[in-house]
């Protein structure tokens, strides 16, 4: 999972990214009910649309009122949501948590039923 962070921490630095996470003691948010996705193109005959994905299956919405209300749940989301910069800093502080409990190798005996002391 280290790398994993690492690689998130890349991709926060292009410039067509940001990287933004909701932390656990924003408490409830709009975003809890499930993902999707607002879609813009360039072309401005093409309309935004909201993709969402669920396992009803798939769900593309493109009537102006669904776009405008998923537009104002994203600036909600982004609104509590941690800055870019210190998104990082969370992460680069719980990739270097990973890595030093990789450096520290788990006792068995701390795991009953896991061959310790305890099985």
């Amino acid at each position: 999972m280290h790398e994993q962070m690492q690689h998130l921490i890349a991709a926060a630095s292009e410039p067509h990214m940001t990287l933004q996470v909701i932390p656990f003691s924003a408490g409830a948010h709009a975003g809890m009910p499930g993902s999707f996705v607002l879609m813009s193109f360039p072309d401005v005959e093409d309309p935004e649309i909201i993709y969402i994905d669920s396992m009803a299956g798939d769900l593309f919405l493109e009537a102006e009122a669904d776009v405008r209300r998923y537009g104002a749940i994203f600036d909600n989301l982004r609104a509590v949501a941690l800055s870019p910069d210190d998104t990082s800093n969370l992460i680069a502080s719980v990739a270097k948590e990973l890595l030093q409990q990789r450096k520290w190798p788990m006792r068995r005996d701390c795991f009953p039923g896991r061959g310790g002391e305890n099985a």
